[in-house]
């Protein structure tokens, strides 16, 4: 079973000398397979396009012909249905490892989702598990359901009790120091952005501790008290250390790494860890998701 998905991929293009005087724009919209002017407009408009290094913006710039191009560009293909890796299961609850590209649930859009295909996993389409919590579509990591009313009951109170304890790791841009802490009032805007307000909004606390260094990036460990819309992305943006990937809040969509310049495809936020009681037998559970292979690009180990 097969799905059409949109996903930007990295393209290194070499523009020929026939293509002199070509808009960007255009020359990729046809150099790209399974994209759209749409897409390529996109992506230059989020700043993912390098032409002999520098971002380009503006879709009518002029090749000259022989310059050398890194884009990420949405495009169209054909994907397998996703694979949900189990980390824990019995009679009441599932965790699984969410991959990075997939939504929590269903959306207006339809296509595969962690709930769906965790009934498949269980399969039980008729009775599908309750997804307690929620993580961005581009976010990877440990993902909790309950499988009966009951068990729903008592971790949807230890989430809002706050007595869940999640801990995320986060690739940002720049040099953040060894522990900061963000509390402030977020609130969901237009565009898909949440902001920080004075007034109204939502109380949002997030503490962060920087584990591994690189020379203009950084691996840090967020422990979100609160689990506002977009907050750790938000907080880090606000503090000037936005994830990498992440366009939305501002952060690099390429990165310099030992001399070359690496496309950064998602934003880099991964839900690492969760620590529950379980709902029956009030034993402490640590769930934990493996590192996935686009942090391990960036760290030293």
């Amino acid at each position: 079973m097969t799905e059409q998905a949109a996903r930007p991929l990295p393209h290194r293009l070499s523009v020929a000398a026939s293509a002199a005087g070509e808009r960007l724009d255009l020359f990729l919209a046809r150099s790209i397979a399974g994209t759209s002017r749409k897409k390529v407009k996109q992506a230059l408009d989020e700043g993912r396009v390098r032409v002999d290094g520098q971002v380009r913006r503006r879709a009518g710039h002029l090749l000259r012909g022989g310059e050398k191009i890194l884009a990420l560009v949405a495009v169209d293909e054909p994907q397998a249905l996703p694979r949900l890796a189990v980390l824990y299961q019995d009679d009441w609850l599932l965790a699984v490892n969410k991959p990075a590209g997939l939504p929590s649930h269903r959306t207006s859009g339809g296509g595969p989702n962690a709930q769906d295909l965790a009934a498949a996993v269980l399969g039980r389409h008729d009775n599908p598990p309750i997804l307690l919590h929620r993580l961005d579509q581009d976010t990877s990591g440990v993902l909790l359901l309950a499988l009966t009313a009951e068990a729903n009951r008592e971790l949807a109170r230890q989430f809002s009790a706050r007595e869940v304890e999640k801990f995320y790791l986060a690739l940002v841009a720049g040099h953040p120091p060894a522990t900061f802490a963000v509390s402030n009032h977020l609130k969901a805007k237009s565009r898909g952005r949440t902001i920080a307000v004075r007034s109204g909004g939502l109380a949002a606390q997030t503490s962060f501790s920087t584990r591994e260094r690189g020379d203009n990036f950084a691996l840090v460990e967020a422990r979100p008290r609160t689990g506002r819309t977009h907050q750790i992305r938000a907080h880090l943006a606000g503090e000037g250390y936005p994830l990498l990937g992440d366009v939305l809040y501002g952060g690099p969509a390429f990165v310099e790494i030992g001399g070359r310049c690496v496309a950064v495809a998602r934003h880099l936020l991964h839900a690492w860890k969760l620590n529950v009681r379980h709902p029956v037998s009030g034993l402490e559970l640590a769930l934990e998701a493996p590192i996935p292979l686009d942090f391990k690009l960036f760290l030293s180990e």
